[in-house]
């Protein structure tokens, strides 16, 4: 059997999409997300797809998509290869073109993804020299209409710059100029909303909610270290609740850090139940 090994840019053709989803349909285990193939049609994004098709079928066999949201240079990917090919070395020669791509774009790191179940993912991505750095919870509540704080008014971002700085900085640990970054890839992109809670006048928490088909996820969700305790998160989960029933949506979605307690208690009490675990694998 002969393969062709090939890399093209996002945003992604229609008819790539198509062939990717078919192949994604024969996989036991949903890699739609691992892969971030909903996002690769949006023009904002930085990423791209390497592609293995069989010469004699001209049938895509393989696929590994790497995604570097915010433009700075730090890429997440995963791959996935048919099952009755999976032992035939395309895997290795997906990832071989990966390190290309990756030292031509000027990548600074990259976090490989596998499902928690898929030990023969795990064993396989250290014979490339990855290692466990951490995993994430995938966590769905219900879209339906949900009580917020009178006090707490949550409304979209414009000029509050200073504030959210000084929110995202507290919340997260970032450099301010991992604070930029967020707020202009946030802003930038059409499916996505950049919203500020206020509790007396001041901003004191942040939540970012994107639109994808039929689902919205919950993404950059903080509060101000100073303002913790007072229920912000709650009423900005409750705010996105209502938010996606306004648009029709059936559930709505959020990644969680396993080991994030505090976060992981405040959306088990929201609702949110975990639907799948993923692991996080970086090259040491």
């Amino acid at each position: 059997m002969n393969i062709s090994i090939m890399t093209v840019s996002s945003p992604l053709d229609s008819d790539t999409m198509n062939e990717i989803n078919e192949l994604l349909q024969e996989q036991a285990v949903n890699y739609t997300s691992l892969l971030s193939i909903d996002e690769f049609t949006d023009t904002h994004i930085t990423g791209f797809c390497v592609l293995a098709y069989d010469d004699d079928s001209d049938k895509l066999v393989g696929v590994l998509s790497a995604i570097d949201r915010l433009a700075t240079g730090e890429f997440e990917w995963s791959t996935v290869v048919s099952h009755a090919l999976c032992r035939q070395g395309i895997g290795t020669r997906l990832v071989g073109e990966l390190d290309r791509n990756l030292v031509l774009r000027g990548a600074i790191s990259d976090l490989a993804l596998v499902p928690e179940k898929s030990e023969y993912g795990r064993q396989w991505l250290k014979k490339f020299g990855y290692e466990y750095d951490f995993s994430e919870r995938t966590m769905v509540a219900k879209a339906e209409a949900a009580s917020i704080n009178s006090e707490v008014e949550i409304i979209s971002y414009s000029s509050e710059e200073s504030e959210l700085i000084d929110v995202l900085m507290s919340a997260f640990g970032d450099t301010v100029e991992e604070v930029m970054n967020f707020i202009a890839f946030n802003m930038q992109s059409p499916n996505r909303r950049l919203m500020v809670a206020t509790l007396e006048r001041s901003v004191v928490g942040t939540v970012t909610i994107v639109d994808d088909s039929d689902k919205l996820w919950v993404t950059g969700l903080g509060v101000h270290e100073h303002a913790r305790g007072k229920g912000i998160a709650t009423s900005m989960l409750n705010w996105a609740k209502n938010e996606a029933q306004l648009l029709g949506k059936e559930s709505i979605y959020l990644d969680v850090e396993t080991d994030n307690d505090t976060a992981l208690s405040i959306y088990e009490k929201a609702g949110f139940e975990t639907i799948h675990h993923t692991h996080f694998f970086q090259k040491r």
